[in-house]
Formats: C-alpha cells, sequence, structure tokens
C-alpha cells in the first residue's frame, strides 16, 4: 500500500469537513455578537437549525419518538443547550483563538471522564497527555498577560465548560443516532434546546432594533446555523455513530486551526506566541490521548 493510500485510509472524511465547518463558526459568531445580544443570537442560532434538521429529516419518515427514547434524548438536548450557551456566553468574553483552542480540549476531558468512571483504564501516555494539555490550557488563558487574562477569563472558563459539556453531548447522541438516524437525533436534541433557551431570549428579543442589524451580521448568525451547525453536527455525528465518541474526537483539535486561520482572515487576529506555544501543547495532549 502506497503512503497516499494508508494516508487516505487513516483520515475519515465526515469528522474532518466537520471540525473545518465549525473553525467557522467563531469568527462568525463574533460578527453576529457585534450587533446581536448573546441570548437572541443563541436562541435564533439553535432554533433556525431545528427547523432546517427536522426539514431535511422529515421527508417519507415518521417523526414520532419513541417514549423509550425520552429520557436520554431529554439528557442529550440539555448538554446541547447548556453546550450552547455557554460556547456562545463565553465566545463573547474573549478572543475567538482562544475559545477555539480551549474548546479544543475534549478529548481530554473525554479520558479523564472515562478514567474516573471506569469504563476505560488511563494509561500512563494518556495521564501524561492530561497534564501536557492543562499546561497547554494554562498558557492560552495566560497568552495576553495578566491584565488581558482577567479580562477574558471568564470567557476562557465559560468555554472550558462549553467544552465539559461537549463531551457530555457526544456520550450521549451515540445510541440516539443508531436508533433514529443523525439528521432525526440532531433534529430532536436541537429541539430540547430550542425549547429550553428560547425563553431566555423573549425578552431582549422583543426590545431589539432588528431593522438596523446589518447584513455581515445576519450573515454570522446564518452560517453559524447552517454550515456551522446542521451540517456539521450531521457530519460529526454520524461518525460519532459509524467510529465511537473517542475515535471521532481525535479531529477535534483540528477546529481551533481552523478558526485560528478565520479568524486572522475576517477579524483580523493574530495570535500571540504564548497562545501558538499553549495551543501546540495542548495539540499535543489532544494527540498523545487518542
Amino acid at each position: 500500500m502506497t503512503p497516499l493510500k494508508r494516508l487516505t485510509g487513516w483520515i475519515h472524511p465526515q469528522p474532518l469537513m466537520a471540525a473545518v465547518l465549525w473553525g467557522g463558526i467563531y469568527p462568525g459568531a463574533k460578527l453576529g455578537l457585534q450587533e446581536i445580544g448573546v441570548p437572541s443570537f443563541t436562541a435564533l442560532r439553535i432554533v433556525l437549525a431545528t427547523l432546517l434538521f427536522f426539514a431535511f429529516s422529515g421527508r417519507g419518515r415518521q417523526l414520532a419518538l419513541p417514549r423509550s427514547l425520552w429520557h436520554p434524548m431529554a439528557a442529550a438536548g440539555m448538554s446541547q443547550a447548556v453546550l450552547q450557551v455557554l460556547f456562545i456566553t463565553g465566545l463573547d468574553r474573549t478572543t475567538a483563538g482562544n475559545s477555539a483552542i480551549l474548546l479544543s480540549t475534549p478529548p481530554l476531558m473525554m479520558a479523564g471522564w472515562l478514567a474516573l468512571t471506569g469504563r476505560e483504564r488511563l494509561t500512563a501516555r494518556q495521564g501524561g497527555s492530561l497534564l501536557l494539555g492543562l499546561v497547554g490550557v494554562g498558557l492560552v488563558v495566560q497568552s495576553g498577560g495578566l491584565v488581558l487574562a482577567l479580562s477574558h477569563l471568564a470567557g476562557d472558563l465559560l468555554s472550558l465548560g462549553a467544552a465539559a459539556a461537549w463531551v457530555a453531548y457526544n456520550l450521549g447522541i451515540g445510541p440516539l443516532v443508531g436508533s433514529l438516524g443523525t439528521l432525526r437525533a440532531t433534529g430532536w436534541t436541537m429541539l430540547v434546546a430550542a425549547v429550553l433557551t428560547t425563553p431566555l431570549a423573549a425578552a431582549e428579543a422583543s426590545r431589539h432594533p432588528w431593522s438596523a442589524v446589518s447584513w455581515t451580521a445576519w450573515a454570522g448568525l446564518v452560517y453559524c446555523a447552517t454550515f456551522g451547525m446542521v451540517v456539521a453536527m450531521g457530519l460529526w455525528n454520524r461518525s460519532v455513530h459509524r467510529l465511537g465518541p473517542r475515535q471521532t474526537m481525535i479531529y477535534a483539535y483540528l477546529e481551533p486551526v481552523s478558526a485560528l486561520v478565520f479568524a486572522a482572515i475576517l477579524l483580523g487576529e493574530s495570535p500571540t506566541t504564548m497562545q501558538v506555544l499553549g495551543a501546540l501543547l495542548t495539540f499535543a495532549g489532544v494527540w498523545l490521548s487518542s
């Protein structure tokens, strides 16, 4: 087998494309959040994505959810709601680069969680990866100096919380995809998230001057709901079902690379030396844990 065939056989296109598409969410959301409040942006993104998921999954198929899946679906939907709220709120309070790098840590969290719950034994290599990733996260948080780090601290912590919610979501969505299919399973989790987040945005949305929102802000919102959520999550969830959460999570470290490139082009964000070093250590930890 040639090196090219070995490489193409090792690379899985579905989680790879999902990671690239997710990278565009960070600058897209930043553009939208300049003119749309966090609660409204989060709720509109989830509602639009939910409608699209059901529109694509409802052709010739029964949309009713079996009673046996109500509890796992509610748990996965709550994880999705927490993920989206923490992600958008955190992104609003830190840089796109920091948010993307910190949200690359789910593979480390996954390895730690599986070890703590006794599902898998933590090897010396995985233990070292957790320590290396922790150092990398610390450097990312401190990358702008103490004053800037403190101003972004809340956003960085919220981003880490979103990463933890992402782990919980991946642990719960796999069996649901097996029972319902990718689009239906994702659509139902998004519907639960929409029900939970929409009331939080009602008051702000009713007062917002929507006519003054520019096309760039709308474009950021639409991208985050379509390519950044519907398409990317469909690809990702299908991969979780086929490859398992552990192997799919390997591709999570490509997301911040994509995000940093998009942020540099669209927002003019230039990564600092400390941020790059922290990112490299985080990615190394992710690679060692997989």
